[in-house]
């Protein structure tokens, strides 16, 4: 059987009662005086008639540690990347990294989102951010005129189509020389399209509860996030309108002092900030529950997202719950306490410094004001008061005898104030790790005879690893919130997106990749200042230009010298380095250069081209020979054939002319035997 409502209300009440962060703790009032610090209000100390400067140490580390923090997270173009689980992997890991990456950076503002989680982290112990799936519809208004029925019904059969208004007339139209009339239709329709995205947000740190067992945020049983909307607002949130409707209004008094203390420095008013007299506008309180429960009596504790609203375990209204896989939170903490949730801030180790140096500063100058304005012994009715208290320059003062008026000494306090301030300042240097060297702010220790370089790199080395472990202890909750990026992605992107990145456009399809690559939070960490990298990387270009003018010993190739010019852009702080290089893994291949022969082959290479060229010049005179001999005998036997047919023409020449001597004989003895016949 599964929990009942009023059973998990019991639960969600009680774990809110009895979390860390809730109002009226310990930690709330510490956080509150953080901030108070930060913003260096009054301590409530102050003496009227005395100085009452205030010391802004906190604010000062603060504002010193962010700049190195932003520096080392978004220096690079990429702040994490994903490393494969396998060989099929490395493309897609690759990928995934440069479109999360791109999710943080562009989508959601990644710069303002770091500032906040950093600056709330240093100041109140712990820094934390939500990301999440949001789903939106996109609206938009469209109108068709004169839409045939087979378009108006498909238009009908669109599910992103809703219908607002339509409008019938008969058309006539005339189709091979035939009139008839057909139904058209005007139609305005407005076009709903669902729209998802990843958000991440800043959570300020007084709305969050959490189970005081927590360690960290993998073995936290229970947390929430403690919201204030108008019922306007979660009605169109789309929550139950009768529910939100019951909900109380949230009182002023829930409204804790951190959140107050914040809004006073500008003199807002919380009080009319939540007063209003229209019912969709009065403000309720929300609690984002995220806790482990066996909901189903399985015996196996279950991940569970419940919202409720209201306050009290009798005013709460459960307007949603749902089994999840993880928690939508990152944490970020500068000075982690082991086996707790919740770390150290910079006021915690430089709080009470602030108090003292305040204390001195105010002595200092008071002392300062006596010593220029000191007071004066007066002898009873030997002085003229009204004189006295009339101070001008070369104004006289009335006396009865010599010696009447004399001035009351004041100690000099300065000296010693001021060597005192000295000396705290150099334990705030100690517990922040902010020095003055480091921000370039003492001369003196610049200018003294006796300061080496070495010292000097010494004291920076050691102030600039106190901020690299802070940079380290914040990678932790930067290295889990990409991760729970890439799991949304993963799970809600279903339509490929194209986006720009490195000059390129890049189709990204996160079906394709999976959710459980391992994440390596890329930071610029290292040794020395930048200064001193940029020297490194000099010195490494270099030997690379060294060696690949030596073959590059089968080491160093031109993307590796590529990737040497791309980190000492980073560190020079320009973070595209295409702008200046070309990168050799997306250039296209050069054809292979060919390689010269050996001078001995190129000898034998020449004989064989030349025995080739003298048998293919005798192949090619004897296939001439054979040639001119076929020519001599066809022309031969031509010859032959003409000589021939010439002597058959002779003789059959020959024989006629016998015949025609032989018949010219007959005829002549013809005609002498007919003239002697005639004698």
């Amino acid at each position: 059987m599964k929990l009942t409502k009023q059973r998990l209300l019991s639960l969600i009440s009680q774990e809110i009662t009895n979390s860390v962060g809730f109002y009226g703790s310990k930690l709330t009032e510490q956080r509150r005086n953080a901030l108070r610090y930060y913003l260096g209000e009054p301590l409530g100390n102050e003496i009227e008639g005395q100085s009452q400067v205030r010391s802004q140490d906190m604010l000062e580390v603060v504002e010193a540690i962010l700049p190195s923090m932003m520096r080392i997270f978004t220096q690079g173009e990429s702040i994490v990347r994903f490393s494969p689980n396998g060989p099929e992997d490395v493309e897609y890991a690759e990928q995934s990294g440069d479109y999360i990456n791109h999710i943080f950076n562009v989508d959601n503002n990644g710069y303002s989102i770091l500032h906040t989680l950093f600056k709330d982290a240093l100041i109140s112990k712990n820094g934390f951010v939500k990301y999440y799936w949001k789903t939106s519809k996109e609206q938009k208004k469209e109108s068709y005129e004169n839409l045939t029925e087979p378009e108006y019904q498909s238009l009908l059969a669109d599910a992103e189509v809703e219908i607002v208004e339509v409008e019938d007339s008969n058309k006539e139209v005339d189709v091979d020389n035939m009139d008839y009339n057909t139904m058209t239709y005007n139609v305005k329709v407005k076009r709903v399209k669902d729209y998802g995205r990843v958000v991440i947000e800043n959570v300020p740190p007084e709305s969050i509860v959490v189970t005081s067992t927590a360690t960290s945020l993998d073995d936290c049983n229970f947390i929430g996030q403690r919201v204030f909307k108008t019922r306007s607002e979660l009605i169109n949130m789309g929550f139950d309108k009768k529910i939100i409707n019951e909900l109380p209004p949230a009182d002023e008094f829930i409204y804790n002092n951190e959140a107050t203390t914040r809004k006073d420095y500008d003199d807002s008013d919380m009080s009319q900030e939540y007063q209003n007299i229209d019912p969709a506008l009065t403000v309720v309180q929300v609690v984002d529950c995220y806790m482990k429960c066996d909901y189903d009596n399985d015996g196996i504790a279950e991940l569970r997202h419940v919202v409720v609203g209201g306050s009290g375990a009798n005013a709460y209204h459960i307007l949603e719950n749902e089994e999840i896989e993880q928690i939508p939170f990152a944490m970020v903490t500068p000075v982690p306490m082991p086996h707790k949730f919740y770390g150290l801030s910079m006021y915690d180790l430089i709080g009470d410094i602030q108090e003292v140096k305040t204390t001195l500063l105010r002595q200092i100058l008071t002392n300062a004001y006596m010593q220029n304005n000191s007071r004066t012994v007066v002898v009873d009715g030997q002085a003229n008061i009204d004189d006295l208290l009339t101070s001008r320059a070369g104004g006289i003062v009335r006396v009865k005898s010599p010696g009447a008026v004399t001035p009351m000494a004041t100690p000099n306090f300065m000296q010693e104030g001021l060597a005192m301030i000295d000396k705290i300042d150099s334990i705030k240097e100690q517990r922040s790790g902010v020095t003055k060297v480091q921000q370039g702010l003492d001369a003196d220790v610049i200018n003294k005879s006796h300061t080496t370089a070495t010292s000097t790199n010494v004291m920076m080395n050691a102030s600039t690893q106190r901020i690299e472990l802070i940079a380290r202890n914040f990678s932790e909750g930067i290295k889990r919130m990409f991760q729970g990026l890439l799991t949304l992605v993963c799970k809600h992107q279903d339509q490929n997106r194209i986006i720009q990145l490195r000059g390129k456009f890049v189709n990204m399809n996160p079906r394709e990749w999976v959710d459980r690559y391992n994440a390596t939070v890329q930071v610029g960490l290292g040794s020395g200042s930048q200064d001193q990298r940029l020297e490194v990387l000099t010195r490494v270009l270099g030997v690379q230009e060294k060696l690949i003018g030596t073959g590059g010993m089968g080491i160093v190739d031109p993307q590796k010298i590529y990737n040497t010019l791309e980190k000492y852009l980073e560190n020079a702080g320009y973070k595209d380095a295409s702008q200046f290089f070309n990168n050799p893994a997306n250039t296209p291949p050069q054809p292979p250069k060919p390689q010269q022969p050996d001078p001995a082959l190129m000898l034998a290479q020449q004989e064989l081209q030349r025995l080739k060229q003298k048998d293919q010049a005798e192949l090619q005179l004897k296939a001439r020979r054979q040639q001119s001999d076929e020519i001599y005998k066809t022309e031969k036997m031509n010859l032959d054939q003409q000589k021939l047919a010439t002597d058959i023409v002779r003789q059959e020449q020959g024989r006629e002319l016998e015949k025609e001597k032989l018949a010219t004989k007959i005829i002549d003895t013809a005609m002498v035997d007919e003239e002697l016949n005639e004698q």
